[in-house]
């Protein structure tokens, strides 16, 4: 029986031909690839002459007029001198080849998708060169996020349409660098519809949680068609801006105040600081109540036990606890989705958590650039987010 040799110098010699053989059958691919283009181009342009090539008949509508050479950068490589025929009048509108593009916009999405979950522009390159073996230059994955700016403004003025049941409220604080170190909150709506269906509402970066921008953003929501006919409660963490900006422009509709933030809230108004695990514990309990009696009963239970040595925390829970009670009025699960506003949290935290590696933002319109990107291109969650240059031709 032959002895198998593993000595390094062979397994070296192995791999070395393996890496031949794929970069051969990567060759192979993308000459198939440029032939297939180049067919297609051909027919493309046939179709408008209205006769192939050296024939003659009296519905000939144009000329060709030879050919010019076009590198194409794809997802299966780097095509070179790929033959682009012309026409001697007018031009061609081919349905592959985008006039002046020399990247297949599947790239461009794939390039701007790296840039969005938190690559910077070098990393980015990197990826392009490993990926697609082509070079990139960093003005142009720039210019790939400067493109967001349309797609931008369009998401701003488009119409909220939907019967939304529910609407969660929240912000985020972000960091900028121009002209010095400053932050800024983003205000995040997100609707629920009869369905639980959810959708991004709108964003909008304010100065600040005041009632003043809440007002803004809100009334800009319902002046685009957040309507309170079918919206019936409304979400938030129960800031005070929040809360009298919500009570002015939908005087009608139930808020319910996070539950978990109420609780939370208890324990920055201690006396002593070691009741705080213990104190956040009881009134978290309170909310695990499954009837309106049950919950009385525990708010009485917890006001008996704390009165005496944490006033100040008790008269806090108390106050305004009716808000935060509204979701017993709703059967599972819509008890459960207004309990709390998780579902806006968790889709803040996926906001977070792939905007830190970029730190600060330069400036508002980079922002709301990469925020949109990251909505539409890496979360992706709605349903009717506008059509994007990258999805409307691969």
């Amino acid at each position: 029986m032959r002895e198998l040799d593993f000595s390094d110098g062979n397994l070296r010699n192995r791999w070395l031909g393996v890496n031949h053989i794929w970069a051969a059958i990567q060759g192979e691919v993308l000459g198939v690839v440029k032939r297939e283009v180049e067919l297609i181009l051909r027919a493309e342009v046939t179709a408008q002459v209205g006769c192939e090539r050296y024939e003659r008949n009296g519905e000939r509508t144009g000329y060709r007029n030879g050919s010019y050479a076009r590198d194409l950068l794809t997802t299966y490589g780097w095509i070179s001198s790929l033959r682009v025929p012309r026409v001697r009048t007018g031009r061609v509108s081919f349905s592959l080849l985008a006039r002046y593009r020399r990247r297949q916009r599947l790239v461009d999405q794939v390039l701007l998708e790296t840039f969005l979950l938190g690559c910077a522009t070098r990393k980015t390159r990197r990826v392009c060169r490993r990926v697609f073996g082509a070079e990139i230059s960093p003005q142009a994955i720039s210019n790939l996020v400067a493109q967001l700016d349309d797609e931008v403004a369009a998401f701003h003025r488009r119409l909220v349409t939907g019967a939304w049941r529910v609407v969660y409220l929240d912000g985020l604080w972000l960091t900028f660098r121009t002209p010095v170190k400053v932050k800024k909150v983003l205000l995040v709506a997100l609707g629920v519809d009869e369905n639980s269906n959810t959708k991004l509402l709108g964003f909008q970066l304010a100065a600040s949680e005041s009632e003043a921008c809440w007002w803004g953003f809100l009334a800009d929501l319902k002046a685009r068609g957040l309507s309170g006919s079918s919206l019936e409660v409304i979400v938030s963490d129960g800031g005070a801006g929040l809360v009298k900006a919500v009570t002015a422009l939908f005087p009608r509709v139930k808020h319910q105040r996070c539950t978990f933030h109420k609780a939370m809230d208890v324990g920055t108004h201690l006396t002593h600081r070691c009741h705080r695990s213990r104190i956040i514990a009881d009134a978290l309990h309170v909310f695990a109540g499954a009837t309106q009696r049950e919950v009385g009963e525990r708010i009485r239970a917890f006001a008996d036990r704390w009165s005496i040595s944490e006033p100040r925390a008790v008269r806090n829970f108390l106050k305004g606890i009716d808000d935060c009670l509204i979701y017993l009025e709703y059967p599972d699960p819509w008890r459960t989705k207004l309990k709390t506003n998780n579902p806006l949290e968790r889709y803040l935290e996926e906001l977070r958590r792939r905007t830190i590696p970029m730190r600060a933002f330069a400036n508002r319109k980079s922002a709301e650039r990469i925020i949109y990107g990251i909505i539409a291109y890496v979360l992706n969650s709605d349903a009717d987010m506008p059509e994007t240059q990258f999805t409307q031709r691969a």
